[in-house]
């Protein structure tokens, strides 16, 4: 390798200055304006650009001044940077165009003395061009001073300023400027700018590196070309993104996966060892933990949008975000980002950055899993839906709505709500074996039933409103506001609250009778009686015994699977209700 003399080498922020607009990156809606505005010959008097660093403020400047005053600009807008003016400029011997930094030459006697030169014409070109740089600088005397040269410029001169902060900036002085503001790049945009640069100058360099170096510029075109000077000098071999962490003392990506590994397999030991290996390799816990921030962002990012097009990271490195968004919910990634984001708020103000590091770490590794709340609610509904077509305890499955699918009918709430395994697991340990049920029979056609039972039995209600048949679809809101009928024997009592109720049964009763011993698989006589007449055989039944508790069901109660579960998950207590 040949050696480089320190008068030759030029370092890349300077090598790589664009000298046109077309090469100006990243920049597009302002050289776009620019170029049109010189093309058509309407230049304004003072420009204003605002923008983080180095982001192309100062350079853009520096192409206006040549263009204005190149003597053969390329299809009148372009400069050629061959001429004599464009030369001096270039090496800054150029007595039309003066670069003034706002920090030291911020008094007013400084903007006196531009506004004095300023009143002669320029020496060859045809604009006296003055590039203030960190503007905001500027004392409010300064500004003051130079508020009526903006205002009635000479038709010779031109004002270029650059800031940082524009907010600093008097609207005095902003509302007499073209205001342009610089945007920061994005991450693949400098990684394809190094990228160009790295093919130019032969240097091997994948595309980790190129991402790492992007990300740690943080927007800033200048800032990365003095990282990459930085990695090339650190590494004679080719560049890799392992060379770039550990030249610039970065948190590589392998990491964060490590800590989300150990949050998914709730592994507490693994994530303070990680916390150990952050802490005494010297990385900065505040950068570590936006790190994290922006580690799961990606992993919500490829979650929410199935693609990892909004993922600024090489192609393995996007493989593994893509692993990881399938075994997290988006509701678990919000949380995480939730809690991690209170982290690094709550980090500014403690004396133990380690101790609240590693409380964060504890938080995410023990944190419930997160879900939807109207999952929930859907699931309850089904497991509601199941628990009601169980048969109470001690039914013998004659009487259970389930033998419904002898008759060639199932119930829709069992088609629509499945039994969870644990619940019909449950449900066939606690039926009894059943006998041989009656099989399918036409309507009107006579049909063997069994006899009666000789006392009251259990039927499951809601089960039979669900499976009424279209003929009686007109009683199907009544039945379900009415209470429960009374099961003896052959008799089917039920107690109506109104005379409009009683008078809609009335009519439907010979075939609610019909479907009703079909369900059952016995003859039942329905009887149906006012709440009045009722109120004597019901007054007994609706009295709890004296010895039960809120706690615990009465006799002949029995806890449904939901509630069961409540109880046991929650201790949960059923509590009377107040008349």
């Amino acid at each position: 390798m040949a050696l480089v003399t320190p008068s030759e080498y030029v370092v890349t922020a300077r090598k790589w200055r664009p000298l046109r607009f077309e090469e100006v990156v990243g920049q597009d809606h302002v050289t776009t304006t620019l170029r049109n505005a010189l093309a058509s010959g309407r230049i304004h008097h003072a420009y204003l650009f605002c923008g983080p660093r180095g982001v192309g403020k100062t350079t853009t400047a520096r192409i206006i001044a040549r263009a204005v005053n190149c003597a053969a600009p390329r299809n009148g807008i372009e400069p050629c940077n061959q001429c004599d003016s464009c030369q001096d400029i270039l090496n800054g011997r150029s007595l039309d165009v003066v670069e003034i930094d706002g920090a030291s030459n911020n008094s007013v006697e400084d903007v006196r003395r531009i506004r004095e030169n300023a009143k002669y014409p320029p020496a060859y070109g045809k604009f006296k061009v003055y590039i203030i740089d960190e503007v905001h600088m500027l004392s409010a005397s300064a500004f003051n001073a130079l508020l009526k040269t903006l205002e009635e410029p000479p038709p010779h001169l031109l004002f270029i300023f650059a800031t940082t902060e524009p907010h600093k900036v008097p609207a005095t002085i902003q509302s007499r400027c073209q205001r342009f503001d610089f945007h920061r790049m994005d991450t693949r945009t400098i990684a394809s700018h190094l990228r160009r640069i790295a093919q130019a100058e032969s240097v091997q360099i994948d595309d980790d590196a190129l991402y790492t170096i992007a990300r740690f510029a943080d927007g800033s075109m200048r800032d990365a070309q003095s990282l990459f000077d930085q990695v090339r000098a650190f590494s004679t071999d080719t560049i890799t993104g392992s060379t770039v962490r550990q030249s610039l003392h970065i948190l590589g990506d392998d990491v964060y996966f490590a800590i989300t590994d150990a949050i998914l397999t709730r592994d507490l030991a693994a994530a303070f060892a990680l916390s150990q290996q952050i802490i005494s390799q010297g990385f900065d816990v505040h950068q570590t933990i936006l790190g994290l921030l922006e580690h799961l962002r990606n992993a919500l990012t490829v979650r929410v949008t199935g693609t990892t097009d909004l993922v600024d990271a090489a192609d393995e490195t996007r493989h593994q975000y893509r692993q990881l968004a399938q075994q997290l919910t988006e509701e678990d990634l919000v949380q995480m980002m939730t809690i991690v984001a209170n982290a690094e708020q709550q980090l500014r103000y403690t004396s133990h950055p380690r101790l609240r590091f590693e409380l964060l770490l504890a938080q995410l590794v023990h944190l419930p899993t997160a879900c939807d709340i109207g999952t929930l609610i859907a699931q309850l509904e089904q497991w509601q839906g199941a628990a009601s077509s169980l048969p109470p305890a001690g039914e013998q499955k004659s009487t259970s709505p389930s033998d419904t699918s002898s008759f060639g009918e199932t119930p829709p709430s069992s088609r629509q709500h499945p039994m969870p395994a644990e619940e019909k697991s449950s449900a066939q340990h606690s039926s009894p074996p059943s006998s041989p049920t009656p099989s399918t029979q036409e309507e009107g056609n006579a049909s063997p039933f069994s006899p009666p039972p000789a006392t009251s039995v259990t039927v499951n209600w809601q089960e039979i409103i669900t499976a009424l048949p279209k003929t009686l679809e007109t009683i199907r809101i009544l039945l379900q506001e009415l209470p429960p009928p009374v099961f003896e024997g052959d008799k089917c009592t039920i107690t109506c609250t109104d005379s409009a109720a009683f008078d809609a049964l009335t009519l439907k009763r010979s075939q609610l009778e019909k479907f009703l011993s079909k369900q059952c698989g016995y003859l039942v006589h329905v009887q149906i009686v006012r709440a009045e007449a009722a109120a004597v055989h019901t007054a007994p039944a609706a009295t709890p015994p004296a010895n039960s508790t809120p706690s615990q069901p009465s006799h002949g109660q029995e806890l449904s699977p939901i509630e069961r579960a409540l109880v046991e998950q929650f201790k949960a207590q059923r509590i009377p209700l107040i008349q």
